[in-house]
């Protein structure tokens, strides 16, 4: 059977909706601080990668990845991102099963201790992989332009 022009066109924006329902998803429990929703957004490899620009930012496996979450929504308050450029995908459509974001300029608003500060101009990169239907994050790499560290991850 051969697909018309009206369905691979929506096999080709399929795709990229989907994902960016995956990316506004982890945005979503980002915000509400929820681990559960967090754990739905990524895969939960071994190999799972979540780095920042900070040497305290660097973590393999759901594991770490997890606790870097879970010591995050411990200490920040109020966490409310902005985009504030378009979200530029690569790949994703059909038969790929890998897909890359990038967001050039993102804002986190936080508070910490009682102290309400803005990361402004984060850039973003996230890999997702399909297995069958479903679309995850294995790979996520935020670039910080500011020096501190809000959030200690060491291990307890």
């Amino acid at each position: 059977m051969t697909s018309t022009s009206d369905e691979r066109a929506k096999d080709a924006s399929g795709w990229k909706a989907e994902l960016e329902q995956r990316f506004a998803a982890f945005i979503d429990a980002y915000e509400r601080g929820s681990l559960e929703a967090l754990g739905e957004v990524f895969w939960h490899d071994d190999d799972l990668v979540v780095v920042g620009t900070h040497s305290n930012l660097h973590f393999i496996g759901w594991a770490q990845v997890e606790h870097s979450f879970r010591r995050q929504f411990e200490h920040l308050r109020d966490i409310h991102v902005t985009l504030r450029s378009g979200q530029l995908w690569h790949g994703g459509a059909p038969p790929s099963t890998m897909a890359c974001l990038t967001v050039p300029a993102m804002d986190v608003a936080v508070t910490v201790d009682g102290k309400s500060t803005t990361f402004a101009g984060i850039r973003v990169a996230c890999a997702f992989e399909r297995r069958g239907a479903e679309w995850r994050m294995v790979q996520m790499h935020w670039s910080l332009p500011r020096v501190e560290v809000l959030v200690d991850h060491a291990h307890r």
